[in-house]
C-alpha cells in the first residue's frame, strides 16, 4: 500500500523509478510519508501530487482556504487527529462530512472517522500546505492562544536551545553516522576538509571521467581530490537538497545557501551551479564568522592611510568608496568599519547582495532582483526609514550611484564599493557611469583600493636571492628577499595566510577642483602623488621589503603598475 502513491507518480510520468527507488531508501530512515519525500527532494510539487491523486480516484482538488470552518465542524475532529493525519473537515450536510486529505490512499483514516463521528465521509484532495494552514487558523486562533498564554506561569528555570537542522549539523555527529549513505559522506569530507584547512570556496568541476575538486586557499585554487563522475549527479543532488535548490532543473544557474556548523562554529555556504559541457559545475563559498570578521587595526592598514580613513568615516556625511576585484577584500573592510561606526546613536542600513556577515545592532537588507527588490528600490526605501549611515554593497549603475550621491550630500555617511583597478579609476568610472562631476567632487570624501597578497609562511621562512629581472623596476633599496620553502603547515606552499595592499586617495581641493572640469587620469595622478598618496603597486613592495611577502608575490597580483614602471624606464 504504501509503495501505492509512487507508482501512481511514476505512471503519470511526474517521477522516475530511479527518483522512487532514491526516496524509498530515504524513507527507511525517515519517519515521513512518501508524497512529503518526493517533494522535500524536489522532485514533484504539492499541485502536481493531489492533481494526480485526483485524476486517478475521481477526487475533487481542493483549497482550504475557500471553505468557512465553523465550530461544529472543529468539534467533530479533533486538533490532535487534524494533526497527526493531516485532514480537515471542510462542510457538513445531511450527515455527509467533506474531509480534506493530503493523502487520499490512507483508508484506514478515513474509516476511522466514520467510524468514530457515524458520518458517512466524501473525500477532497488538498496540498498539506493548505490543510497545515487551515489547521492554524481555525484550531489556534491567535485570541484562543492568547487567553492560554495569560494563565501559563513562568518557568524561570528552563532554557530553550536551538533545535539543529539537518544543513547544520555538527561535522562530528555526522562522521559517527556510519549508516549515512556514501554520497552524504562524501559531501560531508569534502565540507569538513574545507573548514578545517580554512578554503575560501570549493570547486566541483566534471570532466569526462572524473570530477576534479578544488580548494581555494588564500586565493589560490590547489587540487585536493578526485572521484568517479557517475555519482556526479548525486553529489549535485546532494549540495542542492541542503542548499534548498531545485534538484529536478539542471539546464540554467541556481544560487542558494545553508550552514555548517563546524568545530563550534556556523559557517555560511554559499551554492552557485551552472551547466557544463560534463555536468553542472558547483561553487561553494565558506564564510567564517570567526574569521571573516575581521577588526579594522587587523587588516595591515599602514597607519599612513588608517589616520585619514578613520577622518573619513568619521564625519556625519560623505561617501567612501573602497574598489577592487572580486575577492580582494573589500566586504570585509567595510565590516570592519562599520563595527566601528555601530553604536546606540546611530541608525545603519545595509544593502547587500548576499548579506555574508550578520552584525548585531546593524538592519541589514538582502537585494532579490527577482521579487522587485533592487539596489536602487531598496535604498530608496532607506532613506525613508531615517538612517544616518548607509552601506551599499556595490554601486553597479547610474541610478544606484545617482541615489547614494544624492544621500550623501543630504547629511548620510555612505559607504559602498565599486569594481575598478585603482583609486584615480574609481573617479572615471562614476563619470562613465554617467554622473555629473560637480556631484562627485561634492559628495565623495575618499576611495580606498586594495588588493590581498599572499603571506610568506614563518614556519618555513628562509632568505631568498633577488629577482633576475630586478633592474627593470623603479624601487626603493631592498636589503634582503624572502621565500616560503614549503611545509605541512601551508600545504607545501609557501604561503600562509594573506594581507592587504592599500590605496587611498583623499579628496582636496585641487582635485575637487579637477574633477569639476574632468580633468584627465593623468592629471588627478599627479595631483594625488603631489598630496603624498603611496599607490598600491609602492605598497606592495614595502610588504616585500618588510619580509611579508615575496617579490614574485607582489608583481603578480597589480600587473597595471608594471606597465607603468616599464614605461618610465624607456622613456628615460
Amino acid at each position: 500500500m504504501k509503495n501505492k502513491l509512487g507508482q501512481l507518480l511514476v505512471e503519470a510520468g511526474l517521477v522516475t523509478s530511479e527518483q522512487l527507488e532514491n526516496a524509498l531508501k530515504i524513507q527507511k530512515n525517515k519517519n515521513k510519508r512518501l508524497g512529503k519525500l518526493l517533494i522535500e527532494l524536489g522532485y514533484v510539487n504539492e499541485f502536481q501530487v493531489a492533481e494526480a491523486l485526483s485524476k486517478k480516484f475521481s477526487f475533487p482538488v481542493v483549497d482550504c482556504s475557500n471553505y468557512t470552518i465553523t465550530e461544529q465542524l472543529l468539534s467533530i475532529i479533533p486538533k490532535e487527529t487534524a494533526e497527526k493525519k493531516i485532514v480537515m473537515p471542510l462542510e457538513l450536510k445531511d450527515k455527509k462530512l467533506l474531509l480534506a486529505v493530503a493523502d487520499p490512499l490512507d483508508w484506514e483514516t478515513r474509516d476511522e472517522i466514520a467510524f468514530n463521528t457515524g458520518l458517512n465521509i466524501a473525500v477532497a484532495v488538498s496540498t498539506e500546505t493548505s490543510i497545515i494552514n487551515a489547521i492554524e487558523t481555525y484550531y489556534s486562533p491567535a485570541e484562543k492562544i492568547w487567553n492560554v498564554l495569560k494563565e501559563i506561569p513562568a518557568y524561570e528555570g528552563v532554557e530553550i536551545i536551538k533545535e539543529v537542522k539537518e544543513e547544520e549539523i555538527s561535522i562530528s555527529s555526522i562522521y559517527k553516522l556510519s549508516e549515512d549513505p556514501p554520497i552524504v559522506k562524501l559531501v560531508t569530507m569534502l565540507l569538513a576538509n574545507a573548514a578545517t584547512i580554512g578554503a575560501s570556496d570549493i570547486h566541483l568541476e566534471p570532466g569526462e571521467k572524473f570530477v576534479q575538486v578544488r580548494y581555494r586557499i588564500d586565493g589560490v585554487l590547489k587540487a585536493a581530490v578526485k572521484y568517479p563522475k557517475h555519482i556526479h549527479d548525486s553529489v549535485v543532488s546532494r549540495v542542492k537538497i541542503i542548499s534548498n535548490l531545485d534538484i529536478t532543473n539542471r539546464r540554467l544557474p541556481q544560487d542558494g545557501r545553508s550552514k555548517l556548523r563546524f568545530e563550534n562554529r556556523d559557517i555560511d555556504l554559499r551554492v552557485s551551479t551552472m551547466p557544463s559541457f560534463y555536468g553542472e559545475n558547483i561553487v561553494i563559498r565558506l564564510l567564517d564568522s570567526a574569521t571573516g570578521l575581521i577588526p579594522l587595526g587587523k587588516l595591515g592598514i599602514p597607519e599612513r592611510i588608517l589616520k585619514p580613513l578613520i577622518d573619513v568615516f568619521s564625519q556625519p556625511q560623505g561617501m567612501l568608496l573602497v574598489t577592487g576585484p572580486t575577492g580582494s577584500g573589500k566586504t570585509t573592510t567595510l565590516y570592519a568599519i562599520l563595527r566601528q561606526l555601530n553604536e546606540e546613536e546611530s541608525h545603519i542600513v545595509t544593502i547587500e547582495e548576499p548579506i555574508e556577515y550578520q552584525l548585531a545592532g546593524i538592519t541589514q537588507v538582502g537585494v532579490n532582483e527577482a521579487v522587485g527588490l533592487s539596489f536602487p528600490n531598496v535604498l530608496r526605501s532607506t532613506l525613508r526609514q531615517d538612517p544616518d549611515i548607509i552601506m551599499v554593497g556595490e554601486v553597479r549603475d547610474f541610478e544606484t550611484a545617482k541615489i547614494v550621491v544624492r544621500a550623501a550630500l543630504t547629511g548620510h555617511l555612505v559607504l559602498s564599493t565599486l569594481h575598478t583597478n585603482d583609486t584615480v579609476a574609481t573617479v572615471t568610472r562614476l563619470l562613465d557611469i554617467g554622473l555629473d562631476p560637480y556631484l562627485i567632487s561634492s559628495s565623495v570624501s575618499g576611495v580606498l583600493a586594495q588588493r590581498l597578497l599572499r603571506r610568506i609562511c614563518p614556519d618555513c621562512k628562509v632568505e631568498a636571492d633577488p629577482p633576475a629581472d630586478l633592474t627593470r623596476w623603479e624601487l626603493p633599496p631592498i636589503k634582503t628577499f624572502y621565500k616560503g620553502t614549503g611545509c605541512k603547515k601551508c600545504m607545501n606552499t609557501g604561503y600562509k595566510g594573506r594581507i592587504g595592499v592599500y590605496e587611498f586617495l583623499l579628496m582636496n581641493t585641487n582635485l575637487r577642483k579637477l574633477i569639476g572640469r574632468r580633468g584627465t587620469a593623468d592629471e588627478l595622478w599627479d595631483a594625488a602623488k603631489e598630496d603624498g598618496m603611496i599607490t598600491l603597486f609602492e605598497d606592495a613592495i614595502s610588504k616585500v621589503k618588510e619580509g611579508i611577502a615575496t617579490f614574485d608575490e607582489a608583481i603578480s597580483n597589480i600587473p597595471y603598475a608594471h606597465a607603468d614602471a616599464r614605461k618610465e624606464e624607456k622613456g628615460s
